[in-house]
């Protein structure tokens, strides 16, 4: 296990968080993210103010983010304004950006909202070279942490039912299913697969 120290994002870290969800995420949504225009859409976003909020980073020995992941509550969620869409549309085109969304939200449950006791775990991603190190687990341990302190009593997130490995970490971390959910394709024989909510009892 390599060693890593985990802290708050910065707006110095908008280029770092883009290249992070490119990564994890770009195939998804007909790979709309992983084109150059997606990547400097995320880092345009992920620099507007209040936009990094409650987005945590894990860092190597030169402070440069090696992994993600973002913490929501009903009080802690990042700043989204009418300028999302507005870069998305300069970056994508008016076309791409508006089938960005059609795909989206076709694919995806309905966004789940946390309950006043809950902390909502998102976008949990590890560079290649750092995956198996622990620092998912060390990511993981800091957002924990931060929903304590924000009074939680459990901490959910969702993810892909046939992303084994992810799954897996999640698992041994504790985190149970409690819920298998669909978005308006996994419903129909098109191969898009479920969520699975997960769940860990904060102690």
């Amino acid at each position: 296990m390599t060693s890593v120290a985990v802290r708050p994002a910065r707006a110095t870290d908008a280029p770092a968080v883009a290249a992070l969800l490119v990564e994890g995420f770009g195939h998804e949504y007909s790979g709309a993210m992983a084109r150059p225009g997606g990547r400097r859409m995320l880092e345009r976003i992920h620099a507007l103010p209040g936009r990094m909020r409650g987005i945590w980073v894990a860092v190597n020995d030169e402070d440069a983010p090696v992994g993600m992941a973002g913490l929501q509550t009903g009080e802690l969620r990042a700043v989204a304004t009418w300028g999302d869409e507005h870069i998305m549309i300069e970056e994508l085109g008016i076309w791409r950006a508006t089938w960005f969304e059609f795909v989206a939200d076709l694919v995806e449950p309905f966004p789940y909202q946390p309950r006043a006791d809950e902390a909502l775990v998102y976008s949990v991603v590890v560079t290649a070279d750092w995956r198996g190190q622990g620092v998912g687990a060390a990511l993981l341990a800091a957002l924990h942490t931060e929903a304590l302190r924000l009074h939680k009593r459990r901490v959910v997130l969702q993810v892909i039912a046939t992303n084994t490995p992810a799954v897996r970490l999640y698992e041994r971390l504790g985190y149970v299913v409690s819920k298998r959910r669909r978005g308006v394709l996994a419903w129909l024989p098109f191969g898009v697969p479920s969520r699975l909510l997960m769940e860990y009892v904060l102690r």
